[in-house]
């Protein structure tokens, strides 16, 4: 029987689903379970006939047992309520069960919106910070250093590709501009500060020996240009917090 198992991401849990019967998905508001949390972590054949054989197999702790799945290619935990299986009759035709605290009963699943074994777990939980207050934000991107007025940030775990997870950066300048958003594969550091003198003067962070000359004080990419920020937000008493 050809399979695949899908298991759901922490990092990408906002309603804290993992290891939860069938009934919590749907008492928090999903018919399905919702494919964009999950992720692949195996596909191949097995000699399982039933969804209780795939079971026994999958569901193993002793480190023999780990050696034997880890050796097939089985890069998640022991198989669990929440997790789901793919079963494929043929190229194209597939039944998806959900590993339920008794049974498996047969649901739908988008399979196309769940990712590929993610590379970058760190196994946190779902993130998310929100701040809604005028003032500015700062932080490092691959132009060097962005400092932008906001009255609302958030930042928030998110797929960064198929198979790796980042983070999203997402703030709005004032009242009726859409929202910006920026990606990052790392977390990225953000400073926040009120807005009592405005943004941060540009001659903290580049220095003027001539006339429309200006050279940075550190590399652009250099975490020393948002230390420049933080100092300046204490030399002039500015309240500020980092993300």
């Amino acid at each position: 029987m050809r399979i695949t198992i899908y298991q759901i991401i922490p990092e990408l849990d906002q309603d804290r689903l993992m290891f939860l019967p069938l009934s919590c998905f749907q008492k928090a508001g999903y018919q399905t379970p919702p494919a964009g949390i999950y992720e692949s972590v195996f596909c191949g054949e097995t000699e399982a006939a039933t969804l209780e054989e795939i079971y026994q197999i999958f569901n193993r702790t002793d480190e023999a047992d780990t050696r034997y799945l880890e050796k097939i290619g089985f890069t998640g935990h022991s198989l669990s309520v929440s997790d789901i299986l793919e079963v494929q009759d043929a190229p194209g035709d597939s039944r998806f069960y959900f590993c339920d605290t008794f049974g498996f009963p047969q649901i739908s699943f988008q399979k196309e919106h769940a990712m590929l074994p993610v590379q970058n777990h760190n196994y946190i939980p779902y993130e998310q910070i929100i701040r809604s207050k005028s003032g500015h934000l700062a932080y490092l991107d691959d132009s060097g250093l962005s400092i932008h007025p906001c009255i609302q940030v958030q930042l928030q775990r998110c797929k960064y590709s198929q198979c790796q997870l980042g983070y999203r950066l997402r703030y709005r300048e004032k009242e009726g501009i859409p929202a910006r958003q920026r990606e990052f594969l790392e977390r990225p550091v953000v400073l926040l500060f009120e807005d009592t003198l405005g943004p941060a003067p540009e001659n903290l962070w580049y220095h003027s020996p001539k006339p429309s000359v200006w050279i940075s004080r550190h590399p652009a990419h250099s975490p020393l240009n948002l230390k420049l920020v933080e100092e300046w937000c204490q030399s002039q008493n500015i309240t500020y917090e980092y993300l």
